[in-house]
């Protein structure tokens, strides 16, 4: 029979001790580095898109991403059935509402209840503009279109109506 040298009982201890820690360490870096990794995977998927001008519909926002200007007036032309003539006219109105909003948004003097107001009030005026340029029908649609924004929304955003007020809430 071999006889293997024994170990003492101070390394032994510190080697039972040692195993955990060590796979734990490598548990940490091995999840630390996988994190990083979706993380720079995730910010080159979506660069944000500050002119409002791009394509799809990457945004400023973050969480929810906002349509671009151009996604905006597709979108209302298609549910409006806005003419040519219209949607030229609703293209600066929307580009002047995003550079508002912008405006508002990056003031960090502003507190959270003035940046809101300011925002709503520049959402009103919008929507004042825009249905200005819409007919009857269009103006009927435009205001669905925005009940249910609101809707959605849940009271929250620029022009919603504060929660228990909207016209969705039984009352």
């Amino acid at each position: 029979m071999l006889n293997l040298p024994t170990k003492n009982a101070a390394s032994s201890r510190y080697e039972r001790k040692a195993l955990p820690a060590a796979t734990i360490l490598v548990a940490l870096v091995l999840s630390l580095g996988l994190g990083i990794a979706f993380g720079q995977n995730a910010q080159g998927q979506a660069a944000p898109d500050q002119s409002g001008q791009g394509s799809g519909m990457e945004g400023r926002m973050g969480r929810h991403a906002m349509p671009t200007v151009d996604d905006q007036v597709k979108h209302m032309a298609k549910k409006l059935n806005l003419s040519d003539d219209q949607q030229a006219k609703l293209k600066p109105l929307l580009e002047d509402q995003r550079k508002q909003m912008e405006q508002i948004r990056d003031d960090s003097s502003l507190s959270r209840d003035d940046r809101f107001s300011k925002m709503k009030s520049v959402h009103e005026n919008s929507a004042a503009q825009i249905k200005a340029l819409l007919n009857e029908d269009q103006q009927k649609k435009f205001d669905k279109m925005q009940a249910e924004r609101r809707e959605h929304m849940g009271g929250r955003g620029p022009g919603s109506a504060p929660p228990g007020n909207g016209p969705s809430q039984p009352q």
